[in-house]
């Protein structure tokens, strides 16, 4: 009976051990400083000379360093010192996070936790959080203050500098729990993004993932591979229809032959050097869905194996390839995203933006204004937008979008 109760109280303690959540990674230390990130504890100004703030700029887990790699504050669209100005528009920026799991366990659960130090309380931050494809939204501070704010113009004067500047006595300390869905983090590449979509900056103390205490966070060694997914298209090459698998590499230093196979044959061979690839490894076409293994080498040594299922899809275009939001985010008049004929009278495209030189779209924006027939040389106007419900005449504001006739929309739905 003894034995029995000690295997017992043994087998209850690994249970409980293994459904225990630890910090996977971390970002930073809980500490009430700033200083052990970068530009931290004061040197806000110098974000854009840094190049953070960019939809191609990122710390990687395991191989960037949190002095140099991940900045201590996030501007929002109000800090003129993050880029906003009357002639450029509203400007937001994002802080992105990459990491590779090694596989993930059947039990226990996963929890995003950032710590803020602070956060501007003359224009209070609207923060947006997307795990993969899981995206949260957190509106800081009080809701009768926010009803309250003034709007912010486009030469606001540079604000709420005390926590940003290193002083710290009239911090207001701010913990955002996200609890992450099931099947929302995956096997291999994920991907965190943080922004502020409206109000002002944020001061982060430290960022750490919860999981449970068995998970492994992949090495990376001059390659981090984001994502390895069948195309939902077909090619034509050749006179043979081919289905390719997308291999999105993140390479990280130095030229490298980075080759695929597919159920033991090969499929993609090609020497790359530092940037982000999204290569087409031509899987050949299936009249039924199939599923398949596939191996990806570096220089012949294996980084990584998989299954993937393939099935028959439509065949793709060059035109197909195109996304006309490219280049758009903090763009001049003449980066719309609509579809125009040569020399067109009517230049029809999406509008977000209130009255700025840009072209009048900015991804980043959770919200649209209407559709406009004219765009030409910082010139907009001939606007439409569906509508049901009350009438409202009067233009609402991308920072304050419920106010006049715009819509919020969904951005992981949008499609141009």
């Amino acid at each position: 009976m003894l034995r029995l109760f000690i295997c017992i109280v043994v087998l209850l303690s690994h249970c409980i051990s293994n459904a225990q959540e630890v910090d996977v990674w971390s970002i930073g230390t809980v500490d009430k400083s700033a200083s052990d990130l970068a530009l931290g504890p004061k040197d806000f100004r110098n974000f854009l000379a840094n190049d953070f703030g960019y939809e191609d700029k990122f710390y990687l887990i395991n191989y960037s360093n949190p002095k140099k790699d991940f900045p201590y504050v996030l501007p929002g669209p109000a800090d003129i010192w993050g880029g906003t100005w009357y002639t450029s528009g509203w400007r937001t920026h994002q802080t992105n996070i990459l990491f590779g799991l090694e596989d993930i366990p059947t039990n226990g659960d996963w929890k995003l936790v950032i710590n803020l130090l602070d956060y501007g309380k003359t224009f209070l931050p609207l923060v947006k959080v997307s795990i993969n494809k899981q995206d949260e939204k957190f509106q800081l501070g009080n809701p009768a203050a926010l009803a309250n704010q003034r709007k912010p113009n486009q030469q606001e004067a540079t604000i709420d500098t005390f926590s940003i500047s290193g002083d710290l006595r009239y911090r207001t300390n701010q913990v955002l729990e996200i609890p992450i869905k099931a099947k929302v983090l995956k096997k291999g590449g994920n991907e965190i993004s943080i922004s502020v979509l409206e109000g002002s900056w944020i001061l982060f103390d430290a960022v750490h993932l919860e999981g449970p205490n068995n998970v492994k966070i992949t090495k990376a060694d001059k390659f981090f591979v984001r994502n390895v997914a069948p195309a939902s298209y077909e090619l034509n090459v050749d006179n043979g229809k081919y289905q390719p698998l997308i291999v999105d590499v993140q390479w990280l230093d130095g030229n490298s032959n980075i080759s695929v196979e597919l159920d033991g044959k090969p499929i993609l061979q090609q020497t790359v050097e530092a940037g982000r690839y999204q290569l087409e490894a031509l899987m050949p076409q299936v009249k039924n869905e199939k599923e398949s293994a596939y191996r990806i080498l570096k220089d012949g040594v294996e980084i990584e194996t998989g299954k993937i299922k393939r099935s028959p899809q439509k065949l793709q275009t060059y035109a197909d390839y195109v996304d006309t939001r490219i280049g758009t985010a903090h763009s001049r008049w003449m980066i719309a995203p609509g579809p125009w004929m040569p020399f067109s009278m009517v230049k029809m495209s999406p509008d977000n933006l209130n009255k700025v030189w840009q072209a009048g779209y900015d991804p980043y924006f959770d919200n649209i204004l209407c559709f406009s027939h004219i765009h030409e040389w910082t010139l907009g106007g001939v606007g439409i937008m569906a509508t049901n419900g009350t009438l409202k005449t009067n233009v609402g504001d991308e920072q304050k979008p419920d106010e006049g006739y715009r819509s919020r929309i969904d951005k992981r739905t949008e499609k141009a």
